[in-house]
């Protein structure tokens, strides 16, 4: 594996996810959501710590995932197909483990959740189609 693309990838999915997530959170979805909360505390302090240090470990990760998936063939849609995969893992597996146990949200807000991910994952893999190809 190219040294470039493994440095390259895990930092473009990075600044993607934290700054996509945020935004979409914060801004896009922040009333949506709170409209579907159940168990969640009305007020929670963020650390933005461990949110980036969570952030950075998942684009390391689907930047690892995709060096050895791809097998050389770098390009967007694999990119896509790989970060989906994972999004549905996240979004659909989890979610549904966390709304059966904490019920922090509803079923149609653990759902859009879900549909969210894959879409924001898949992008993650993507650009890291598109860097291991420019550079791998």
């Amino acid at each position: 594996m190219n040294s470039k693309a493994t440095f390259t990838g895990p930092l473009v999915g990075f600044i993607f996810l934290f700054f996509s997530g945020w935004i979409f959170y914060e801004f896009i979805a922040a009333d949506y959501f709170s409209q579907h909360f159940m168990n969640m505390p009305s007020t929670t302090a963020t650390d933005m710590n461990y949110i980036a240090f969570g952030v950075f470990v998942e684009a390391y990760l689907i930047s690892l995932i995709y060096s050895q998936w791809a097998k050389g063939r770098y390009n967007l849609k694999n990119g896509f197909k790989l970060g989906a995969i994972i999004g549905l893992f996240v979004g659909l597996g989890i979610k549904m483990v966390a709304l059966g146990t904490m019920e922090l949200m509803d079923i149609e807000a653990s759902l859009v959740d879900a549909a969210w991910n894959v879409v924001y994952f898949g992008i993650a893999g993507s650009l890291n189609g598109w860097v291991f190809k420019a550079l791998g």
